[in-house]
């Protein structure tokens, strides 16, 4: 029988005063700067030791590393090691850290972009740089480089690198203090975008994507020195199955996919001997469990296969191992309301507890794995009050043909059963994996100022199936609108909103739904929001300006998902904002960066010059420094500020924003 986890009130105050991180929850409704700014701390990584803890933290201006010292309770900070601010950190032994740079600020649908690479000791010592965006000063090419896994307890890592060609990734063990490099891939099986490797680090299994030749296929090989064997081939972006993870003997191939015809991804066993496959071992009755929502978790030096996260209605871990099991449980009796991510030292005498909500961004605790008693040591936004924010549950809901949209659902406190202003908040993508269940800075702020906020996850979403997947194929401005429109009439028949005051909020796709609902949806909704907004899908295609013009010239995959512009230039037109901007019937808020490569700006700029001829109201703003979202401070704030007072203005709930002047 495990032992009953104890939470160490005066532990907790004791580390709270030590890292400084105790800062009461502002009173009052937070600002848009609480919201949006970046995180105190995140990313907590134990060290295999477990003597160290290493986090994201602030360092003067720009986002550093702080390595807290466990035992002697002292804390080392250090800035950058390079260029930009520190995404996340991961250690390679107690001594020393890989960090990835990039942006922190996280925008609706946009995870943090990494831009380079960096190892360095914990004093900040001795750094090397694998690669930055820069480009020049790395060792390998910028933006190409992947760690595939940290050789725990050496200098060495397994990573990825485009260096002898920009189409195929090739795999090197790379020692991070003397730079020495070995190629571990010199027989590639093609044009290789994603590498498995075994438990002895040598690379098995391959999965190859071949624009020029609209291929994509995987291969898998019985040992280091024989041939790859081609397992499944299919058009680009249309493999079944994706091979994740090798068994500790290297016999099995755990692969998720869709086999027999079935609507929802499992994993399966591959056994490489034979070519054969076992039933599937892994599945979920309402989701899919895939290479995009499930994480093995390997202990490589103990050989041994840990568990699986994967996604759920909260994200969930099923553990293999029993201590493993025995720690997840008893901390999960302790924090029923949070979801509550482990992590162990190599003997197991120290845990790292990340736990995080709907409503709480995430708070690091230390456990003692003898003891079983639990400190907290500091929240990642302490000025964020988890008891202020607004739940956010799963709710499904029927499409008028029928289909099952799933959708997170977040109502006001205050609310008290009344119906409320809504803001549909839109999903970028739009064929991209499924929300998952946690805190959302967007979310909350609308919530904390009247809103209700609803997240369809409609048809074309990732996660939930190949039917709801697969039916929002070459749906633009048709089925997958109609399932923005079913969800707010869900709301609206449970009394939940109030159907005069609707707004479509969203960035990219997002975008582009929210503009189209400003002319399909305008006796439905008061308002639009579009960042980074599509307004011609014909632009996907014939704009040499957008990052998707060689993708839209040698593959079919954009024409299998969205419509081939040979045959379907008259439906791009009869769905496009553009070549409808006569029919926007509520005002518009657009805003673009100056720099996006994938919606280039005369997506805005060509819609605005539309709306001026028919005389429609609109809101414009252009950011001359960011590309596809948004990254720095400045515009951020200023950018939710905007959209403050253009809802409070048009939905009529309450802004704390300061008039615009």
């Amino acid at each position: 029988m495990s032992r009953r986890l104890r939470l160490s009130v005066a532990a907790i105050l004791a580390a709270s005063a030590l890292y400084g991180t105790a800062a009461a929850a502002r009173a009052g409704t937070p600002t848009v700067e609480d919201f949006f700014r970046k995180p105190q701390y995140l990313g907590a990584q134990l060290s295999p030791g477990g003597h160290y803890l290493a986090v994201v933290a602030p360092v003067g201006e720009q986002r550093g590393v702080a390595v807290i010292d466990l035992d002697r309770k002292g804390i080392v900070r250090m800035k950058s090691p390079g260029d930009g601010d520190v995404l996340r950190v991961q250690w390679q032994n107690d001594k020393r850290l890989i960090v990835f740079l990039g942006d922190l600020q996280q925008v609706a649908g946009e995870p943090p972009r990494e831009s380079g690479i960096v190892a360095v000791n914990r004093d900040g010592s001795d750094s090397r740089v694998l690669t930055t965006q820069s480009g020049g000063r790395g060792f390998f090419r910028a933006w190409s480089v992947q760690v595939q896994r940290v050789l725990v307890g050496t200098d060495d890592v397994l990573l990825t690198a485009r260096d002898r060609s920009l189409n195929s990734e090739d795999l090197y063990r790379y020692d991070t203090t003397t730079g020495a490099k070995t190629l571990l891939s010199f027989d590639s099986p093609g044009n290789v975008s994603r590498w498995v490797v075994d438990f002895d680090g040598v690379p098995r299994a391959a999965v190859s994507d071949d624009v020029d030749h609209d291929t994509s296929a995987w291969y898998v090989r019985k040992g280091a020195n024989d041939p790859w064997v081609k397992v499944e081939e299919a058009k680009l972006g249309r493999l079944d199955s994706q091979p994740m993870q090798f068994s500790p003997d290297g016999k099995l191939l755990y692969v998720s996919g869709r086999r027999g015809g079935a609507d929802r991804a499992a994993i399966y066993g591959y056994h490489v001997d034979t070519g054969t496959w076992s039933k599937a071992i892994v599945d979920h009755p309402e989701r899919d469990v895939d290479a995009s929502n499930a994480t093995f978790v390997a202990d490589y030096k103990a050989r041994k296969l840990l568990g699986l996260r994967y996604t759920n209605d909260r994200p969930s871990a099923a553990w293999f191992d029993a201590q493993w099991a025995r720690v997840q449980k008893s901390v999960d009796s302790a924090l029923p309301d949070t979801v509550n991510v482990i992590q162990r030292s190599e003997n197991g005498d120290r845990w790292i507890v990340v736990a995080y909500s709907d409503r709480n961004p995430g708070d690091a605790y230390l456990l003692d794995g003898k003891t079983m008693e639990m400190e907290k040591l500091f929240s990642y936004e302490p000025w964020i009050d988890p008891k202020a924010m607004a739940p956010t549950k799963w709710v499904r809901y029927k499409a008028r043909d029928g289909l099952t949209i799933p959708a997170l659902l977040t109502v006001p406190h205050d609310a008290n059963g009344k119906p409320v202003p809504l803001v549909v908040d839109i999903h970028g993508g739009p064929i991209v994996p499924a929300e998952d269940w946690g805190y959302r800075a967007d979310v909350q702020f609308f919530a904390s100022r009247g809103y209700a906020v609803l997240q369809p996850q409609f048809r074309g979403t990732e996660g939930f199936g190949w039917k709801l997947q697969s039916s929002g194929y070459r749906e633009w401005g048709d089925a997958m609108e109609d399932d923005l429109e079913d969800g707010v009439a869900w709301a609206v028949a449970r009394g939940i909103v109030d159907p005069a005051r609707v707004c479509f909020f969203g960035g990219s796709y997002g975008g582009y739904a929210a503009l189209w609902g400003a002319v399909k949806d305008a006796r439905l909704i008061k308002c639009a929001v579009s960042l980074a907004g599509v307004t011609s899908i014909d632009y996907l295609f014939d704009n040499a300006q957008t990052d998707l013009s060689r993708l839209a010239e040698y593959s079919t995959l954009l024409a299998y998902q969205i419509g081939d512009p040979k045959t379907d230039r008259a439906r791009f037109r009869r769905v496009n904002p553009l070549d409808h901007a006569d029919q926007v019937g509520v005002p518009v808020l657009l805003a673009y960066g100056a720099s996006d490569r994938r919606v280039p700006l005369v997506h805005g700029t060509d819609f605005r010059t539309a709306l001026d001829k028919y005389h429609k109201p609109y809101e414009w703003v252009v950011y001359a420094d960011e590309g596809h979202g948004l990254s720095r401070d400045a515009d951020l704030f200023d950018f939710f500020r905007r959209v403050e007072r253009f809802l409070a203005k048009y939905l009529g709930s309450r802004s704390t924003a300061a008039p615009a002047h």
